[in-house]
C-alpha cells in the first residue's frame, strides 16, 4: 500500500480550506528506491521555490527521503484530487482529495 498521512483510498479527512486563504503545503517521501513520488495536486497551482527559482506548478517530485514546501492561494472553490502521479501507487491508495469551501 501507498499513503497520504498514513490513510489510504481516499480516507484521510479534514484537508479543506477557506477560499482565498494562503496554504503552505510540507510534503516528503518515504521508502526506498522505488518509492519515487509526484504529489499532484488538481484545481490548483502552487509556487515552490524563492526568487529566481520560484516556480508555478501542480506537481512536484519527490525522491526517498526528499521534502518540499509548496504555496497555494486557494480561490477556486470545490472538491479537489490530491494523488500521486506514479501509476501503480495510486492502484494502491495513494490518493486523497483536498476541499476549498466559500466562507
Amino acid at each position: 500500500m501507498h499513503s497520504i498521512n498514513g490513510y489510504i483510498f481516499g480516507n484521510l479527512k479534514g484537508l479543506v480550506i477557506d477560499n482565498g486563504q494562503k496554504v503552505r503545503w510540507h510534503v516528503l517521501g518515504m521508502g526506498n528506491e522505488v518509492d519515487l513520488h509526484t504529489p499532484h495536486w488538481h484545481g490548483k497551482t502552487l509556487t515552490t521555490g524563492r526568487g529566481t527559482a520560484a516556480q508555478r506548478t501542480d506537481v512536484v517530485q519527490l525522491l526517498p527521503g526528499g521534502m518540499i514546501s509548496a504555496d497555494m492561494k486557494a480561490d477556486n472553490p470545490g472538491e479537489w484530487l490530491y494523488h500521486c502521479h506514479v501509476a501503480d501507487h495510486i492502484d494502491a491508495g495513494m490518493f486523497t482529495t483536498y476541499q476549498i469551501k466559500d466562507k
